[in-house]
């Protein structure tokens, strides 16, 4: 018979799958649709990621809405309560194990991200949770670790050598996320925001650490990988709408970036979809 690692439980509807990991408690939590979380002030800081669905975070100041593959760090002591949509939702928790301090840098700060390689590896997280393979507590451990670096690379405010963030930049970024299957070129860029196509080239890398072919590359990794994770669509559909040549071009950069191919991708996830305890 096989032994998973993490452990199965339920309460008040919300289904959830745990493990402790070297300092830190890795979950995947799913709520039922339209489920309320009471008001609550967590102990510790943690990274949430949304696989599925769409919630609602109210904080004293603020209100924070949170789709899919998008991500918040919520530092310890930030009270507040949360609400889910229609769809409810699925979401990957990293949390520091009785630290009010945390020992990862920024997750000391209320902040939403949304970089590219979140939503693969938060579904990979996932995917290890049901695994039952001796390595498993080991990969868990691992892709926490690199789920934690990415949002801290997310959340890193900008140096003092980083030039102010334009108003602009975040148009292009909305263009690239809204174009992820048919591209956008450089020159369309600073056309759509009145910027030459070079200076827009210089301040996103200057913000983001990467050009913006990269930045997009990267986007269409991730759509590619929820859509793995979420369906049955064959890989070379899959290929097909986010952009890339081909179904080879599609594996290669796929494992380069991920660390694995597609169809193994998909089979780990996989377990995940289909809800398997």
């Amino acid at each position: 018979m096989e032994t998973r690692f993490a452990t199965l439980t339920e309460e008040d509807g919300v289904a959830v799958v745990s493990a402790d990991v070297n300092g830190f408690t890795v979950a995947e939590l799913r709520f039922p649709p339209g489920y309320r979380q009471q008001t609550f002030e967590p102990d510790c800081s943690y990274l949430a990621v949304v696989l599925e669905g769409g919630l609602e975070k109210t904080f004293p100041r603020r209100s924070i809405a949170l789709g899919r593959a998008e991500a918040l760090v919520v530092p310890a002591g930030a009270t507040h309560n949360a609400s889910f949509g229609a769809g409810g939702a699925r979401i990957v928790v990293v949390r520091e194990q009785d630290s009010p301090k945390p020992t990862v840098h920024y997750l000391d700060r209320l902040v939403g991200l949304r970089g590219p390689g979140l939503g693969w590896l938060a579904w990979r997280l996932a995917g290890e949770l049901r695994a039952a393979d001796p390595a498993a507590p080991l990969a868990a451990e691992g892709l926490a670790l690199e789920l934690l670096a990415a949002a801290n690379r997310e959340a890193r405010p900008p140096s003092s050598t980083t030039p102010r963030r334009p108003l602009w930049l975040r148009e292009v970024e909305e263009l690239l996320h809204g174009r992820i299957g048919d591209g956008i070129a450089l020159t369309e860029l600073g056309n759509a925001v009145g910027v030459h196509p070079a200076h827009v080239a210089r301040v996103f890398r200057a913000h983001h650490g990467v050009s913006v072919g990269e930045y997009a590359r990267r986007l269409r990794l991730a759509w590619a990988a929820a859509e793995l994770a979420r369906t049955d669509t064959p890989l070379a559909v899959i290929a097909s709408h986010a952009g890339f040549a081909d179904q080879s071009h599609f594996t290669r950069l796929f494992r380069q970036h991920v660390g694995i191919t597609p169809a193994r991708y998909r089979e780990q996830t996989s377990r995940v979809r289909q809800g398997h305890s």
